[in-house]
């Protein structure tokens, strides 16, 4: 009689990744998606605010703009770059939140946006940023192998506390890691495709939320190519006002879009770090060798001798 040699469970297909975070995404949405979506969403439409006045005041100054237009475009800088920060940490307590549940953990969204301002995970993530715009400076396509060899860093500095180069490090020793020896099943490679399916989503959304509120300007252009009439400025204060409520509304699927990554995130870290390091063996041996339960004490029938 020979014997079965071990076998190692197959890693998680990248369909059933991609469909389990769906579940988690709505089954958690209203305790985690209000929390960074509302004061994302608000910030984008004041930088659109900014903009359109900003650029109405502009176009009605002519060709003798007063200082203080130029200042308000400053000031426009100002707010989208407060908004770029706002947005960074918000997407990073959606991710904080992700790992908390699929550790088991309660939601906390205040511990989750706490977390990314500690100054270690802020130097770490400054630094990991570092990283992968330097691989993209260097003809772009290194960034596709850096930017998926470093997408652990986050999890690893909330599940096992490190900071700076040993989670960088943690995180490509973890995306390198392959079950099988092949690299196709490996985190770094469903990481890519994580990365690449989040940049096609994230074209189509804002493709689908612009042209409606884009398309009266288009109108009203090709109209007046069509008469004759050279282009007017007069109705573009107008049409900037319109991507008002598009950033409003772009904002608020953008977030949705990154919550459901963060769910994906923290799936793949679970997985493959319970894979290779056996750390779900616990849970494995808990249920196959539990227990039995108490015994039921049982009541004689009425009339019964003790």
């Amino acid at each position: 009689m020979t014997e079965t040699p071990f076998a190692e469970p197959a890693p998680m297909p990248f369909r059933f990744l991609i469909d389990e975070a769906v579940r988690y995404a709505r089954r958690h949405f209203r305790s985690i998606y209000p929390a960074v979506a509302i004061p994302v969403a608000i910030l984008a439409s004041l930088v659109a605010v900014f903009q359109a006045a900003w650029f109405g005041r502009l176009m009605g100054a002519g060709d003798s703009p007063d200082p203080m237009d130029l200042a308000g475009g400053c000031a426009t800088f100002a707010v989208a770059l407060v908004l770029g920060i706002v947005m960074g940490f918000g997407y990073a307590a959606l991710h904080v939140a992700a790992l908390d549940v699929v550790a088991g953990r309660p939601v906390d969204m205040r511990r989750a946006w706490a977390f990314p301002f500690r100054p270690a995970v802020l130097g770490t993530s400054i630094l990991s940023s570092l990283a992968v715009l330097a691989a993209f400076m260097l003809c772009i396509l290194p960034g596709f192998y850096v930017l998926p060899l470093l997408s652990f860093v986050l999890p690893v500095m909330v599940t096992e506390s490190k900071f700076g180069g040993d989670a960088m490090s943690r995180s490509a020793e973890l995306t390198r890691w392959s079950p099988t020896g092949r690299i196709t099943d490996s985190a770094l490679a469903k990481a890519l495709l994580l990365l690449i399916l989040l940049i096609a989503l994230s074209y189509v959304l804002a493709a689908v939320i612009a042209i409606p509120f884009q398309l009266p300007m288009y109108i009203d252009m090709f109209r007046s190519a069509a008469a004759g009439e050279e282009p007017s400025f007069d109705k573009m204060g107008l049409w900037m006002w319109l991507q008002v409520p598009a950033q409003f509304l772009s904002a608020l699927v953008t977030t949705a879009l990154y919550l459901y990554m963060s769910f994906c995130t923290a799936l793949l870290f679970a997985d493959t770090r319970g894979r290779k390091e056996g750390t779900d063996l616990r849970t494995a041996f808990d249920q196959v060798f539990a227990p039995p339960p108490p015994p039921v004490p049982t009541v004689p029938p009425p009339g019964a001798p003790f």
